[in-house]
């Protein structure tokens, strides 16, 4: 076999692995679309954007940026939902984010995950007892927490996945 066709193949095994990496990084919080993003970037440049065009790159671009945006505020807004004033939104939000910084050193890995998903609904239940004075009523916004972040995580999976497909059918 010609090394050239060697060349070609463990490329491709090493941006399928790349891809794998960025897709197995959403859920544990790490910038996986962003990963996926760069992976794009990098065929484009070495392929002279014939494999994946200048709009394509710039396309997901967008669709990562809207996808970090909708993290930021849907877990916010899925507690208002379930009832969460505005400290419970403000609980939501900051607790997702301590939780995951919590997470990942007690639990390698997946602690970042679960810090995430528990540190939002804690956040928001913390909150809005505090605000409320009442556990019982405050209960219900750290569900629609816990929803809104299992929410943004399905979406940034989707378009991830979706920009993994494109890149790999462009390529392979």
């Amino acid at each position: 076999m010609p090394w050239d066709v060697i060349a070609k193949i463990a490329l491709l095994i090493l941006l399928d692995l790349i891809l794998l990496g960025g897709l197995i990084g959403i859920p544990l919080g790490l910038s996986g679309n962003f990963i996926i993003l760069g992976a794009a970037l990098v065929v484009g440049i070495v392929t002279k954007f014939h494999a994946v065009s200048l709009w394509a790159i710039g396309g997901m671009a967008a669709f990562v940026v809207l996808g970090e945006i909708i993290e930021a505020f849907l877990g916010s807004a899925m507690a208002r939902r379930y009832g969460a004033s505005k400290w419970g939104m403000i609980g939501a939000f900051a607790g997702g984010i301590a939780g995951a910084i919590i997470g990942t050193p007690i639990l390698p890995v997946i602690g970042s995950i679960i810090g995430s998903f528990a540190g939002a609904a804690v956040g928001a239940i913390l909150l809005e007892w505090i605000h409320l004075r009442r556990l019982r009523e405050s209960m219900p916004s750290g569900g629609g927490a816990f929803l809104g972040k299992l929410s943004s995580t399905l979406i940034k999976m989707a378009i991830g996945l979706a920009m993994v497909i494109y890149i790999v059918i462009q390529t392979h």
